[in-house]
């Protein structure tokens, strides 16, 4: 009985590191954006795969403010929810959202192919780009970018879900994470910080 019980508090533990990761993000200030140096031990570039099976690294979108989100299309709720707050975002900037790229990196890279990616998240934005991998290397890119997540086993056909951290992450034109973004409380703000950073140049 003890047994099973320490089995229950597990996931349940692992879901407040999560829980916990994502408040730590969120501020009740105007804005997230932080200068460069705030971050500096966190963020870089990475190289995925794209959604032609292509090599694509975030090199690639210098000149571009990228908002970077970790997720899985399986999921149930958060995640089309946020892309499409997100969408909404890109809408509300206008021609501005050019300069704008959303990466949307696959934490469930055992059932989400590059394939897949190239179909479900273009649904939400015709410029929005799915980038998986292998487990190691996402793994990699998501501890650069203070990002956790967990298999968790369920009685469904899903067979499994992915606990994981539920912020957006603002990446400046230079390539720097410069802000973190809760998508229930801040995406208001990641709008402000975009903007800023658009009229900055920087």
């Amino acid at each position: 009985m003890m047994l099973k019980f320490f089995f229950v508090l597990i996931p349940l533990a692992i879901t407040s590191i999560v829980l916990f990761k994502e408040i730590e993000g969120s501020e009740s200030t105007a804005t997230n954006l932080k200068k460069p140096e705030f971050y500096e031990n966190y963020g870089g570039d990475f190289s995925l795969t794209g959604p032609e099976g292509e090599t694509i690294s975030l090199e690639d979108f210098r000149n571009k403010v990228v908002l970077v989100y970790f997720g899985y299309t399986f999921c149930p709720d958060v995640c089309p929810i946020t892309l499409s707050k997100l969408k909404l975002i890109m809408l509300d900037l206008g021609e501005k959202a050019e300069k704008v790229q959303v990466i949307f990196i696959s934490i469930d890279p055992e059932r989400d192919t590059y394939q897949k990616l190239k179909e479900y998240i273009p649904y939400f934005h015709p410029t929005f780009i799915g980038l998986t991998g292998t487990e190691a290397d996402i793994a990699a890119v998501a501890k650069k970018y203070q990002t956790i997540y967990i298999k968790q086993k369920v009685e469904s056909e899903a067979e499994y879900l992915m606990a994981h951290t539920d912020v957006v992450i603002l990446v400046d034109q230079n390539g720097r994470y410069r802000g973190r973004y809760k998508s229930k409380f801040d995406l208001d703000k990641l709008s402000t910080d975009i903007r800023r950073l658009l009229g900055a140049g920087s």
